[in-house]
């Protein structure tokens, strides 16, 4: 069996010069392409391969590349394998994709573009994270971008190109999310009359708030509905409408099946007859959703007709996703299942169906009522 030297040279002529190379084998025993030598007779270059040879240094170290270089082509399907591969395993929609790319871009390129990859230290990202605050960033919104950083760097880990993510020892920070102040009964009693007409501009956005208010849908999943998707007794949610991206998956991607009232259902057979194909709530028989332009207007009016102005619905965050609140917190309070309520708004964590609980201090008369019992054992 012929011996296999561990390096071959050759010489290479250059403009004015000749220089002998060497090809090795990488560990897998395929051939690598040549290196220069720097010497211009064939036993300097053997005897400058065997000293490297000798030191294990024969395979050349890749050069660490920078971050810019490593970024090039991040979140965007065509030209990057780690999203084609992530799109098979656990799509991303759309909009985050778009999200995260503009993060890149305008927060995180312009920090790290010009480092080199291994450079990049959790003392970095905690300066990065420190700065970002000081040009008044919320912790929100950086959250966001360490979230967008951390998936970068922890594929440059799998592929070797730095030995560990240094966004392993990075969290989260505390977010000061602004409270909700979920409507009074008094209120949604105010704003669904028994004559819709006194508060509504159109039949249609009130069914529309009433289905909200009811099923916890998302604004996009109601736009998106089809006549064909809402069944006697439930509405089968399995597509979500924007206005960017068109018919979607959901955001959590698992369709679901929502109970809804007898009354409702004769309320939504109403668009139904108008709309018997494609989209629910349509201004041209089905062919394309109603805009949501008209939606926010037609609300904003119908809260400003029961006294609740656009300062105030400001103040207390009751934008049309409130209505998502409002449902899982009646539904807590009249004590149903925890995982009864997350199969009706789609929350996959407990921890987000809490997120969803407002609850009014004036509604716990369960307290009271203990409260009561112990002071009669005084």
């Amino acid at each position: 069996m012929r011996y296999k030297e561990p390096f071959t040279v050759y010489p290479r002529k250059l403009k004015t010069v000749t220089v002998f190379y060497y090809q090795c084998y990488d560990s897998n025993g395929r051939r690598m392409c040549g290196h220069s030598t720097g010497q211009r007779t064939k036993t300097a270059a053997k005897m400058y391969c065997m000293e490297l040879y000798r030191k294990g240094a024969l395979i050349p170290e890749k050069k660490p590349i920078s971050f810019a270089e490593f970024a090039a082509g991040w979140w965007d399907i065509k030209t990057y394998k780690y999203l084609e591969w992530r799109q098979m395993q656990d799509p991303l929609a759309p909009s985050t994709i778009d999200h995260y790319k503009t993060n890149l871009e305008l927060h995180i390129r312009p920090f790290f573009g010009k480092l080199k990859l291994n450079a990049i230290s959790p003392e970095l990202v905690q300066s990065w994270i420190m700065r970002l605050s000081r040009e008044g960033y919320n912790n929100s919104s950086i959250n966001v971008l360490i979230a967008t950083l951390k998936v970068m760097m922890r594929e440059a880990a799998r592929l070797k190109l730095i030995p560990a993510s240094p966004m392993e020892k990075i969290k989260k920070l505390i977010a000061h999310n602004k409270e909700v102040q979920i409507l009074k009964t008094e209120e949604v009693q105010k704003l669904f009359p028994t004559d819709w007409r006194r508060i509504w501009d159109s039949y249609e956005v009130y069914i529309f708030n009433k289905l909200a208010v009811c099923t916890g849908m998302r604004m996009s999943e109601i736009i998106g509905l089809q006549s064909n998707n809402v069944r006697e007794d439930h509405i089968h949610v399995c597509k979500q409408y924007s206005t960017k991206y068109g018919i979607r998956p959901l955001k959590t991607k698992d369709s679901r099946n929502i109970p809804i009232t007898a009354t409702l259902h004769n309320e939504l057979s109403t668009l139904i007859k108008n709309n018997p194909q494609g989209f629910l709530f349509s201004e041209n028989g089905g062919a394309e959703p109603m805009p949501r332009n008209r939606v926010y207007k037609e609300t904003s009016d119908a809260f400003e007709k029961i006294g609740i102005s656009r300062e105030e619905r400001k103040d207390r965050g009751l934008a049309l996703h409130h209505w998502r609140h409002f449902l899982n917190t009646a539904l807590l309070m009249a004590n149903v299942n925890t995982l009864k309520v997350q199969k009706v708004t789609g929350h996959k964590s407990l921890s987000m169906t809490q997120h969803y609980a407002h609850f009014d201090s004036r509604d716990f008369t369960e307290v009271l009522d203990v409260q009561n019992n112990l002071l009669r054992s005084f």
